[in-house]
């Protein structure tokens, strides 16, 4: 765990985001606490910690949660080997902020900056650092077209790109006779919620719109405030969505239910 430490302070953010690191989080202190465990070589400590801090329903800054993921997708890699948990956690990050710098990564392992250019060579040509580099379409009356949420529950207009769900949830084995009753061979889940420009569910916008299978209702909405999309884009710049989600549950033969997931 050694040449972990040494990424630890040298982690470098953009200046952009310089002002958000002056208000103290718990984000913050949760990626404070993840150093002090990979100091103490305590890897899976720290992975918990760090979870918990890129999390959006934390509450974290930008900055806060960018330092949350690129941690975490060292420790992924130093720790577990898993390429794959690296480049997911660095596309995390990216999506937060793509432009942000994070020295030190070559003393760690070189493997590390590969994939991080991958990820990076990956975003779309139209991602820009911050939403507010991108002109308002011309002829929009009044306010911001960026700050208030779009509908695209079935489609989104005016050009507006909808937004693409990163990794879909799952489910563990399901007992038809809990989850769906001895009487019930299929249950419906409908969630309506606004994806906010950092690609998260915004919290105090999920709502369920139709519920017949009320014993899976908790799952189904811890599954969505961990969902990570690419946002919605207008005009070259992320802006806030409102999509739909729906989750069928099916009784499959005699003890199991099988579940298919669409939207948004």
């Amino acid at each position: 765990m050694r040449r972990i430490r040494v990424l630890l302070p040298l982690l470098v953010l953009p200046a952009t985001l310089a002002s958000q690191q002056a208000a103290t989080s718990r984000a913050a202190d949760l990626v404070t606490l993840a150093r002090e465990q990979i100091r103490a070589n305590r890897a899976d400590s720290a992975l918990t910690l760090l979870n918990v801090a890129a999390d959006s329903a934390t509450g974290g800054a930008v900055g806060d949660r960018v330092q949350a993921y690129v941690l975490l997708g060292v420790l992924e890699y130093i720790a577990h080997r898993d390429s794959s948990a690296t480049a997911l956690a660095f596309r995390h990050a990216l999506q937060l902020d793509p432009g942000f710098q994070a020295g030190g990564l070559a003393e760690v392992d070189s493997a590390l900056i590969r994939i991080l250019t991958a990820e990076r060579n990956a975003l779309p040509p139209d991602t820009v650092p911050a939403r507010a580099a991108a002109p308002a379409p011309q002829g929009t009356p009044g306010g911001s077209p960026y700050d208030v949420a779009h509908e695209c529950v079935r489609r989104c207009r005016g050009g507006e790109i909808k937004p693409e769900l990163i990794d879909r949830p799952q489910f563990t084995m399901l007992d038809q006779a809990v989850v769906l009753g001895p009487s019930q061979t299929h249950g419906l889940i409908v969630v309506r919620f606004v994806v906010g420009v950092e690609g998260a569910p915004e919290p105090e916008s999920i709502r369920v719109t139709t519920n017949t299978a009320q014993r899976l209702t908790n799952q189904v909405l811890d599954a969505v405030r961990a969902l990570h999309f690419r946002p919605a884009m207008l005009g070259g710049a992320p802006v806030r969505a409102e999509v739909e989600m729906r989750f069928d549950f099916r009784a499959s033969g005699t003890n199991y239910v099988d579940y298919t997931i669409t939207g948004p």
